[in-house]
C-alpha cells in the first residue's frame, strides 16, 4: 500500500512532552503544566493532561498526538467556540427555505458522481463474484483518518473498492484496471457489465442521468507492455519491475462499510427526486453603465464583462447574481469587503508580532530565517525574516544592482494563518462575503467542507502571502504567480499593499542598472526572445520589458510622463476607459483603494480556452528560452507546471493567432478577487502585497474539478500536481451523507414546522414518507 500521512511515525508522549514542556495549552493557555502532547499535525498547537482528561478523554492520547481536537474541529475552548459561533450566527440568518434549496443544490450536483462510483463497484462486484463465487466478502482496509490509500500504479488517491495483492500489498484502483483491461482487451469490460447487470437495473439506469465516462486514459499498451489483464477480466499483479509480484490475481478490497455508496445514492435519489425546489437562478440584466458590470475584455463575442458588486450589494441582491455568473465559469471581484481602519493590521510586522503572541514563541529577535522564493532565477533562498519584512516596504537590491523580488514560501504557515486569524482576528472570517461558499467548515455550498475537519484533504486554508512588487515592469525576476490553473475555486484577498520607493544609493544604482539593461536591449533584434539569459541561469520569463500599459492597458501614475519602447510590437485595444469608470464608482462608493494605487494585475482565462491556449504554449515553447530537462512533460502539460508568464508581447500574438485573450483587471486594498476551478490565471504584483487566501469548491465548478482529476492521474507519477490532488470522489460521498442528513434535519425538526412542514408544497409525499423512515433507522456514518 502506497499512503500520504501528515504523521507517518508517532513520537512517544514523554518525548513529546519533553519537547513542548512549559508550552502553552491551546485549551487552558496555561504554561505551567508539566506534559503537554504536542499535536504533530499542525505543529501549533498542544493540549495538557489535564484538559484531555476533562474535555477530550474519549481520544487516546496516540490520536490527538497525531491530530490535536483544533485540527479535529472537535477543540471546544473559548476562543474556538467564539469563532464558530460568530459564523454560525451568519449561517443560521440564512433562512430555512433557502437552506433547503442550497442543499438540494449541493445534493443534485454530487449525485451523477456517488452514482458514477456505485457503477463501477458494481460492475467490479459483479466480476468478483465471477471469479470466486457468489458469496465473497471484501476484505476491509483499515485507515486513520489522516491517511492517504493511494493506487500504486498512478498514485492517486483510493477511494474506497480497489484491487489488492494479498502477496506483496500492491493496490490498483478501479480506473487503472479499467484502462489496464481496455488495453489488453478492448471492449472486454462492456461485454462482462452486459452479462451481469439485469434488464431490470438496465432499464432503471437507462432513465437517470449517468456521467459521462472519462476520455483520458493511461497508455499501458506501450509503456508496460508485459503487463496484461486476464481473459477473464480479472487483473494479476504486475511484474517486478513494475514494483509488484507478478502473483496471478489481485482481490476486490473495500475501505468504507459494505454497501455505504449504494444507500447513498438510493437515499440522495429519493431526495432530489422528491424535494421539489426551484433552484432556477432568474435575475435580471444588468446593463453595461452599472457599476457593477466592468469591461475587461475585448472580444468578438462580446463576453467581455465581468459582476463586480460591492460587499454590500451582495447583501442586497442576494447570490442569485453572483451564482449565475460562477455558473458561467466567470471570474468576480468584490469591491469594499473591508474598510481603511482595517489597513495597518495587516502590516507584515504586526502580523508577526501577532504569531508570536499566539504561537508564545521564545524567538522574539529578528534573526528568524525563512523560505523565499527569489523571482530572478525561481531560486529558493534563505532570508532572516526580519530582514524581509524590512524590504518590504524599503526594498532590496541584488548583487546585479537589480531590485530584488520575493516572495515567501513557508511562512506563515498554513496552520500559523490560522491561529493567528483564530486569536488575533476572530471576527475578520465572519465578515467576509459569501461565506456560504468559502467558509471551509460551515459553508453550505462549499462541497469539501463536507469533509471530516481533520481530512488531509481539508487544509484549505485561510492562507497568507507575502511578496515584494513594483510597478515598473523588469528585464528579469518581475514579481509574478506564472500561467495554472487549480482544481479548487479560490478566492484572494488583498489586505495590505506598500508601494517600495527605492532612495539614495539604492535608487541611484537600480536606475544605472535599468539603463545598461535597456541599452543592450535595443542592441539585439526585436523578435529575438531569448535576450536577457544567460549561460547558466534559468529563463527570463516575463521575456521582454514593458510597462504596465503594455501589458495590461493602465499605466501607473508613476510612468504617465514616462514613454516606454514596446520593441516595435503593435499594441491591442486597451481596457483603461472601462476601469477608470470602475474605479471612479469605487471611491464614490468610499472604497478603501481610493487613496492607493492598483496592488496587483490579473489576467484570467476562460475554460474553454483552454485547449487553444495550451496550443499555443505547446508551439512557441522555444522562444521562452531554456527549459528544464523535461522538456517532453513541460509542452505536454504546460499548465500543470505553472511555469511559463505570457507577457503582453505573447497575449498579443496569442490573439493574433488563436483569437483568444484574458479578462484583464486589477486589484486593489480591499478587493477580493474569486476565481472559478479550472481557469488559468497569472498575476503580477505591482506594490508589495499581503493576500488572504481561502480554497473552496462549489457545486457549479464540481464537474470540472473531476476533469481536472481525471487529467492529473494520466500526469508523470513525480508531477508535484498528483500530490495536491483534489479526491473529488470521496468529497462527493461525504456531501452526499452531510446533505442528506442535514437535509431530514431541516423537514423533521418540529422547530421549523411552521416554516416548512411535511404539507409544504415543496416537498411530495414521497419524500416525507421516506424521510420519516430514514430517521427511524440507524443513521449511517463513514468509518
Amino acid at each position: 500500500m502506497f499512503s500520504h500521512t501528515e504523521a507517518n511515525v508517532l513520537q512517544e508522549g514523554s518525548e513529546s512532552s519533553e519537547e513542548t514542556g512549559g508550552q502553552t495549552c491551546h485549551q487552558c493557555r496555561r504554561n505551567d503544566r508539566d506534559t503537554v502532547i504536542w499535536c504533530l499535525r499542525c505543529d501549533r498547537r498542544g493540549y495538557c493532561d489535564s484538559c484531555i482528561s476533562t474535555w477530550y478523554s474519549d481520544i487516546p492520547l496516540e490520536d490527538i498526538q497525531r491530530s490535536c481536537p483544533a485540527c479535529r474541529g472537535t477543540c471546544n475552548c473559548r476562543v474556538c467556540l467564539r469563532r464558530d459561533n460568530l459564523v454560525k450566527v451568519r449561517i443560521r440568518e440564512i433562512p430555512v427555505l433557502d437552506k433547503l434549496q442550497y442543499l438540494h443544490r449541493l445534493l443534485s450536483s454530487v449525485l451523477p458522481i456517488v452514482k458514477q462510483i456505485h457503477q463501477e463497484q458494481c460492475f467490479e462486484v459483479e466480476l468478483e463474484k465471477k471469479l470466486r463465487g457468489t458469496d465473497i466478502d471484501l476484505v476491509r482496509t483499515k485507515l486513520n483518518a489522516d491517511e492517504q490509500m493511494c493506487c500504486n500504479f498512478c498514485r492517486i488517491p483510493i477511494i474506497d473498492y480497489h484491487w489488492h495483492c494479498s502477496n506483496c500489498a500492491y493496490d490498483v484502483c478501479l480506473h487503472c484496471c479499467r484502462d489496464l483491461r481496455e488495453a489488453s482487451m478492448p471492449g472486454v469490460e462492456g461485454e462482462v457489465e452486459d452479462n451481469q447487470i439485469s434488464e431490470k437495473s438496465q432499464e432503471k439506469e437507462t432513465k437517470l442521468q449517468q456521467p459521462k465516462l472519462s476520455k483520458v486514459r493511461l497508455n499501458l499498451s506501450d509503456k508496460f507492455s508485459d503487463w496484461k489483464a486476464n481473459s477473464d477480466g480479472s487483473i494479476p499483479c504486475p511484474p517486478k519491475e513494475y514494483g509488484g509480484c507478478g502473483y496471478s490475481s489481485l482481490n476486490l478490497s473495500r475501505i468504507f462499510k459494505m454497501n455505504w455508496v449504494a444507500k447513498l445514492v438510493k437515499n440522495a435519489e429519493e431526495m432530489v427526486s422528491g424535494c421539489r425546489v426551484n433552484d432556477a437562478v432568474s435575475v435580471e440584466n444588468f446593463g453595461h453603465d452599472d457599476p457593477r458590470i466592468c469591461q475587461y475584455a475585448h472580444r468578438e463575442d462580446n463576453n467581455n464583462f465581468l459582476y463586480c458588486p460591492s460587499s454590500e450589494d451582495l447583501k442586497s441582491d442576494g447570490i442569485d447574481h453572483f451564482k449565475r455568473h460562477w455558473l458561467s465559469g466567470e471570474p468576480i471581484i468584490v469591491k469594499q469587503v473591508f474598510d481603511s481602519s482595517s489597513i495597518s493590521s495587516w502590516d507584515p510586522m504586526v502580523i508577526w508580532k501577532g504569531i508570536r503572541e499566539t504561537a508564545d514563541e521564545k524567538l522574539k529577535d529578528e534573526d528568524r530565517m525563512v523560505k523565499a522564493i527569489d523571482f530572478f532565477d525561481w531560486s529558493e533562498v534563505d532570508v532572516e525574516l526580519g530582514q524581509f519584512i524590512k524590504g518590504y516596504s524599503e526594498g532590496r537590491i541584488n548583487e546585479n544592482g537589480c531590485p530584488e523580488m520575493l516572495k515567501l514560501k513557508d511562512w506563515p504557515s498554513p496552520s500559523a494563518s490560522e491561529e493567528f486569524l483564530l486569536y488575533q482576528r476572530p471576527e475578520f472570517i465572519s465578515k467576509l462575503p459569501l461565506l456560504e461558499f468559502i467558509h471551509s467548515k460551515f459553508g453550505l455550498l462549499n462541497v469539501a467542507a463536507k469533509l471530516p475537519h481533520y481530512s488531509l484533504q481539508n487544509d484549505v486554508g485561510p492562507k497568507i502571502f507575502m511578496s515584494y512588487g513594483t510597478y515598473e515592469e523588469l528585464s528579469g525576476g518581475n514579481s509574478v504567480t506564472n500561467l495554472h490553473f487549480n482544481m479548487r475555486d479560490m478566492v484572494y484577498l488583498l489586505v495590505h499593499a506598500c508601494e517600495v520607493k527605492p532612495k539614495g544609493l539604492q535608487k541611484t544604482k537600480i536606475k544605472s542598472t535599468q539603463k545598461s539593461l535597456e541599452e543592450s536591449e535595443v542592441k539585439e533584434s526585436p523578435g529575438d526572445l531569448k535576450m536577457g539569459l544567460g549561460e547558466d541561469t534559468n529563463p527570463d520569463l516575463s521575456l521582454l520589458s514593458q510597462s504596465v500599459e503594455n501589458d495590461y492597458g493602465a499605466r501607473s501614475d508613476t510612468d504617465k510622463d514616462e514613454s516606454v519602447a514596446d520593441h516595435g510590437h503593435e499594441t491591442t485595444p486597451t481596457v483603461e476607459g472601462d476601469t477608470r469608470s470602475c474605479e471612479l464608482s469605487e471611491r464614490e462608493g468610499g472604497d478603501v483603494s481610493e487613496k492607493t494605487h492598483m496592488g496587483v494585475l490579473w489576467d484570467v482565462y476562460r475554460r474553454k480556452d483552454v485547449p487553444k491556449l495550451t496550443e499555443y504554449l505547446r508551439m512557441h515553447w522555444k522562444e521562452f528560452g531554456k527549459l528544464n530537462s523535461e522538456t517532453y512533460n513541460f509542452v505536454t502539460w504546460p499548465l500543470y507546471d505553472g511555469t511559463l508568464f505570457l507577457n503582453g508581447y505573447h497575449k498579443r500574438k496569442l490573439k493574433e493567432e488563436f483569437g483568444i485573450e484574458p479578462w484583464s483587471f486589477e486589484q486593489h486594498l480591499g478587493q477580493a478577487v474569486f476565481i472559478p476551478a479550472g481557469c488559468p490565471f497569472q498575476v503580477r504584483n505591482l506594490q508589495s502585497t499581503v493576500q488572504l487566501g481561502l480554497d473552496f469548491l462549489s457545486p457549479e465548478s464540481l464537474g470540472e474539478a473531476v476533469r481536472l482529476a481525471d487529467e492529473i492521474r494520466c500526469l508523470p507519477n513525480d508531477h508535484e500536481a498528483k500530490l495536491q490532488v483534489l479526491e473529488v470522489g470521496k468529497i462527493s460521498l461525504y456531501a452526499a451523507s452531510s446533505a442528506i442528513k442535514e437535509i431530514q434535519k431541516l423537514v423533521l425538526d418540529p422547530k421549523f414546522g411552521a416554516e416548512l412542514g411535511f404539507e409544504d408544497p415543496n416537498l411530495t409525499a414521497a419524500v416525507s414518507e421516506n424521510l420519516e423512515k430514514m430517521i427511524k433507522r440507524r443513521q449511517i456514518t463513514c468509518t
